[in-house]
């Protein structure tokens, strides 16, 4: 019987590989949507009305 250590430790081992699958899959899906764009010549501004909003950076403010 294992305990719980080993248990968290297999956890953790576990929920690495979920977060690089994780990774993985969204790098080949990114490389099948730039196939698919220059395939079919899709531009930027074809597309920009479907895609979600894309990360915007913080301004620091200095105190």
């Amino acid at each position: 019987m294992a305990t719980i250590e080993e248990l968290e430790q297999q956890k953790a081992e576990i929920e690495k590989q979920i977060e690089e699958a994780a990774k993985e899959k969204k790098k080949d899906d990114l490389k099948l949507v730039r196939q698919l764009c220059k395939r079919h010549g899709f531009t930027y501004n074809m597309l920009k009305n479907h895609l979600s909003e894309g990360r915007t950076k913080s301004r620091q403010t200095s105190e």
